[in-house]
C-alpha cells in the first residue's frame, strides 16, 4: 500500500471514529482545499451521518450543480454500467467540462455561490435557474479529453450525460421539492419534480426518485406519487423504495442527543408512512417491520451511550470532586433534558420497557454515586435527585433522596 493510501485510510477511520465536533472540523478542513481529489473518499464511509448532523457546506458551482443529482452519486466501487446513477469521481470532470462550455455566466455564478452554503435554500433555487438549465445544453456529446482520469471506460460517459441532461434540466423543480422535503414533499411540488424527469425515460425518473427520497419525511406517499405518473413508473417506485429499506438504521450513537432525538422522530414518522404505503406488499411490510426493530435498537443503544458521556461520566467525576459549582450541577441537568428529549422520541420507534429499563438502571446508578457524596462544597444527593426528576420523574428522585 502507497504511503498516500495509507494516509487517505487513516483518514477515513479518524473519520469514522470522530464525535461531532471532530468531524466538523475534518470536513471543514477538507472543504477548504482546492482540489481534494482522491481525499474525498475519506467521506464516503460517514455521508448518512453528514446528512443527519446537516452540516452546511460551501456551495460552490460544482457542488451547486450537482444538488438535483443528490441520491444518485455513488462511491466508484458501487457504481455499474446501466445503473441510474453517477459515479463520485466523474463529478469533478463533469463540473469542469459544463463550466468550460457556460462561458462568462460561469465566473457569474461561482462568484455569487461563494459566500454561500448549502444551508442558503431560496439562493440555491435561484442560482440553480441559471446554472442547470444553462449545463443540460452545455454538456457536449462526446466525453471530454481529461475523461480517463475518472477511471471509467470511454462508452461510459454517454449513458452518464444522458443521465444528467434531463434531470438538469428539471432541476428548478427538483430543487422546489427537494428544499420543501421535510414537508414530505407536497405533492404539487413532488408531483411537478416528478413530472418533469419521466419522459426521459425510468433512469432519469429513478434518480430523481432517489435524490428526493433521501430527505422525503414521507417516503412511500412520495413513491406511490411517482408510481401513478405512468404504468412503466410503478418498478421504478418501487426499486426506489427496496433501496430505502436495504438502508442501514441511523447513525444515533454518533450523534448528540439532540441531532439524535431529531432523527429519531423523523425516523418514526418515515416508517409510520411506509406502513401505509400501498406499494407495498406483505413481504415489504415485513422489510419495513424490520427496519423499525433495527432503528428501535439503534436508537437505545445511542441512548444508553449518550447517557454515558452526558450524565454517568459527568456525575461520575463530580462525585469524587471536592468542590462542585453551581454551573456543573446545571451542565448535567442539562444533560439529563437532553437524555429526556431522546427517550422520549426513540419511544415512537418502539421498545418502551427496555427504555423503563434503562431509566431505572440509571436512576439506580445515579442513587449510588449519590452515597460517595462526602465533601461539604462537593456532590450533594440533592444534586442528582434534579437530573433523575427531569428523567424519571418525582417520585424515582424522592426515592433516591431517602436512599
Amino acid at each position: 500500500m502507497s504511503g498516500a493510501m495509507r494516509e487517505l485510510r487513516q483518514l477515513g477511520q479518524a473519520a469514522a471514529g470522530a464525535d461531532d465536533a471532530a468531524l466538523a472540523r475534518l470536513v471543514a478542513m477538507l472543504d477548504r482545499l482546492p482540489d481534494r481529489g482522491e481525499v474525498d473518499r475519506v467521506l464516503d464511509p460517514v455521508r448518512p451521518r453528514l446528512r443527519a448532523l446537516g452540516l452546511p457546506r460551501p456551495l460552490g458551482l460544482p457542488r451547486l450543480l450537482f444538488l438535483p443529482l443528490d441520491g444518485a452519486i455513488l462511491p466508484p466501487a458501487r457504481w455499474a454500467r446501466g445503473a441510474a446513477a453517477v459515479p463520485r469521481s466523474a463529478l469533478m470532470v463533469l463540473a469542469g467540462t459544463v463550466q468550460a462550455a457556460l462561458g462568462p455566466e460561469r465566473a457569474a455564478i461561482a462568484a455569487a455561490c461563494a459566500p454561500l452554503s448549502t444551508n442558503d435554500l431560496g439562493a440555491i433555487a435561484a442560482l440553480g435557474e441559471r446554472l442547470w438549465p444553462a449545463a443540460a445544453e452545455a454538456l457536449p456529446a462526446a466525453a471530454p479529453a481529461n475523461w480517463g482520469t475518472t477511471g471509467l471506460a470511454p462508452a461510459d460517459y454517454a449513458p452518464i450525460a444522458a443521465l444528467c441532461r434531463p434531470v438538469w434540466q428539471a432541476g428548478p423543480a427538483i430543487w422546489a421539492a427537494l428544499a420543501t422535503a421535510v414537508a414530505g414533499p407536497p405533492e404539487e411540488l413532488a408531483r411537478a419534480a416528478l413530472r418533469a424527469v419521466a419522459p426521459a425515460g425510468p433512469s432519469p425518473l429513478a434518480a430523481t426518485l432517489a435524490t428526493l427520497l433521501l430527505r422525503a419525511s414521507e417516503p412511500g406517499a412520495l413513491a406511490q406519487l411517482a408510481a401513478g405518473i405512468d404504468p412503466a413508473a410503478r418498478a421504478v417506485a418501487v426499486q426506489a423504495l427496496d433501496q430505502v429499506l436495504a438502508a442501514p438504521p441511523p447513525p444515533f450513537a454518533t450523534l448528540d442527543p439532540q441531532a439524535a432525538a431529531e432523527l429519531a422522530l423523523l425516523t418514526a414518522h418515515r416508517l409510520e408512512d411506509l406502513e401505509n404505503c400501498a406499494l407495498l406488499g406483505s413481504d415489504r411490510q415485513r422489510q419495513v417491520q424490520a427496519c423499525r426493530r433495527a432503528a428501535d435498537e439503534a436508537c437505545r443503544a445511542g441512548f444508553l451511550a449518550a447517557a454515558e458521556r452526558q450524565l454517568v461520566a459527568p456525575a461520575l467525576r463530580l462525585a469524587e470532586a471536592p468542590v462542585v459549582t453551581d454551573a456543573e450541577v446545571e451542565g448535567m441537568e442539562a444533560g439529563a433534558r437532553r437524555l429526556r428529549a431522546l427517550e422520549g422520541a426513540g419511544r415512537r420507534l418502539g421498545g418502551a420497557p427496555a427504555y423503563d429499563r434503562a431509566l431505572r438502571d440509571l436512576t439506580a446508578s445515579l442513587g449510588a454515586l449519590g452515597g460517595r457524596a462526602r465533601h461539604p462544597a462537593g456532590l450533594q444527593p440533592v444534586d442528582l435527585a434534579r437530573s433523575v426528576e427531569i428523567l424519571a420523574g418525582p417520585d424515582a428522585a424522592a426515592a433516591l433522596l431517602r436512599a
